[in-house]
């Protein structure tokens, strides 16, 4: 009964903050990704990381591309693709926007013929979510796709949102994957796992 209530706020949660995702004005937007970018080139995680996961944004997420743009010379970046045969994430390393063809879901995804990496040799993971949880949780698109690969890496999971995707609790099922960071335009958190 718990998780069926849990499953049922999870997509409350997620119907709002879409739908609030998509009427953010493109001008006031734009300096918040800005100074999540920032937040995230401070962390010492990311100053030593060489191989970053990181997603091409959708549905009004927080957009990464400056971040990518900033250093692509001096970094690895690394993109899922949604693997044909098993619904798991498959890992391609990217040195242009140009590398990207649009996937399943219409998601802009690494072309197949790219350098794969595996989720072990990730040094960070930039992590997508419609809502986040004062305590790590997420709540992502229902696939559960970052789940699974979350649970094949070791490093710093780091969760990018905007203020009004913050909300005080959600419970966790079983196969949720915590962050270990939490980075709005307000601040960073650090997330106390147990």
């Amino acid at each position: 009964m718990c998780e069926v209530l849990t499953h049922i706020m999870k997509e409350q949660i997620r119907e709002q903050i879409l739908y609030k995702r998509t009427k953010h004005d493109p001008t006031i937007k734009k300096p918040k990704d800005e100074k999540i970018v920032a937040f995230i080139e401070s962390l010492p995680e990311f100053k030593k990381a060489q191989n970053i996961l990181i997603y091409i944004s959708i549905h009004g997420e927080v957009d990464l591309e400056e971040l990518f743009n900033k250093h692509k010379e001096d970094k690895n970046f690394i993109v899922p693709r949604i693997s044909r045969s098993d619904n798991s994430l498959d890992l391609y390393k990217i040195t242009s926007m140009e590398d990207l063809t649009k996937g399943t879901f219409d998601v802009p995804e690494p072309k197949e013929d790219l350098e794969q990496v595996s989720p072990e040799n990730l040094d960070m993971v930039i992590v997508p979510g419609v809502a986040f949880a004062k305590n790590g949780h997420r709540v992502g698109y229902g696939g559960g796709f970052y789940d699974r690969l979350l649970k094949k890496t070791t490093c710093p999971k780091i969760g990018v949102a905007y203020e009004f995707q913050i909300v005080e609790n959600i419970d966790g099922e079983d196969h949720d994957e915590m962050v270990d960071y939490l980075i709005t335009e307000k601040e960073i958190t650090t997330i106390q796992n147990p």
